[in-house]
């Protein structure tokens, strides 16, 4: 099998794995593999690659496919719920009771309390149905992006591999499917591994690093354009802004960062209030690259570093 043939029976293998949590493990891991082969095929003083990245989006993941934050979702739901029934029912009860010519207060507490308890139920209701939804739609991403990404990754280091000349360069644009991301295309993959060959052929840092920025910019808003159905069902409507401002944090390492607050040292709004706008995703995610393009926890390795060393060795051999 060729270089490329490798690594997507390995996608292959990882995506058809039927136990979820195992499935969003070997995923985490075949990112992580990529990414060490880009950045020893690029220079990894350019900077983290796209796969660099998904490494802790695809770890941060598996939190949800394994329901590890149902705890927290249940209780933050039940929490907002609570006071959003206690407003509405007091509003209800205090027309009611004039309406039934009640004593002045009595409809307003009858109607917060009536409120409250059944705002706690629906939100507790919403937040365990949708995080068993949601664990299902997570994983179905992460499948879908290793694929769609992954194999095109595989195809570059075969071309790189053997010698990225400029009839194999020609040879690997052609592969891409012309196109806007919106009707499946892969247009703003082709301009990204086009800025990885600029990476790859220059001659000074800066020129490198701002090169794989670029390119780490255009994959993952072709990412995120591809995942937009996953993420918006995985969030219900009526708890979108409480989840990305309560319970969405993105990982660097041990490094924990809250989406809905904005990034530590970055000029400028970069919070998202709500996760399911890709806008708001892109400005946070696009500063988040530009921010810590250099910190070396990007490159950490996902899991305890036994554990690694095992699957990726595993990994390497089946390459």
């Amino acid at each position: 099998m060729t270089t490329a043939e490798r690594w997507i029976t390995a996608i292959e293998e990882a995506c058809s794995e039927p136990d979820p949590a195992r499935c969003n493990r070997k995923i985490t891991l075949l990112h992580y593999s990529l990414s060490e082969a880009l950045a020893a095929s690029l220079g990894r003083d350019g900077g983290p690659s796209f796969h660099t990245w998904a490494v802790w989006g695809s770890r941060k993941a598996g939190v949800t496919i394994r329901q590890e934050d149902l705890g927290s979702a249940v209780a933050n739901a039940t929490k907002t719920a609570i006071i959003a029934g206690t407003f509405i029912g007091g509003g209800v009860g205090m027309f009611a009771g004039r309406w039934l010519g009640w004593q002045a207060g009595y409809g307003v507490g009858l109607g917060a309390a009536i409120g409250a308890f059944s705002g706690g139920c629906l939100g507790r209701w919403i937040a365990i149905g949708s995080r068993a939804s949601a664990a299902t739609l997570v994983l179905d991403g992460n499948r879908e992006v290793i694929r769609d990404i992954g194999v095109q990754s595989a195809r570059f280091l075969e071309l790189i591999e053997n010698g990225s000349t400029e009839a194999g360069r020609e040879a690997f644009f052609a592969g891409l499917r012309a196109g806007p991301t919106e009707q499946r295309g892969q247009d703003r993959l082709l301009t990204a591994f086009r800025s990885y060959l600029v990476a790859f052929d220059a001659d000074d840092l800066a020129s490198k690093r701002a090169a794989m920025i670029g390119g780490n910019c255009e994959i993952v808003y072709h990412e995120h354009i591809r995942l937009e159905p996953f993420i918006r069902g995985a969030m219900p409507l009526v708890v979108r802004r409480c989840a990305t401002q309560r319970l969405m944090t993105f990982e660097i390492g041990d490094r924990v960062l809250t989406v809905g607050e904005d990034i530590p040292g970055v000029t400028g709004p970069t919070a998202a209030r709500n996760w399911a706008n890709i806008e708001e995703r892109m400005r946070y995610v696009f500063a988040l690259f530009a921010k810590f393009h250099n910190a070396p926890e990007v490159f950490s390795a996902p899991y305890p570093a036994m554990e690694v060393v095992g699957d990726a060795e595993r990994g390497s051999q089946a390459r």
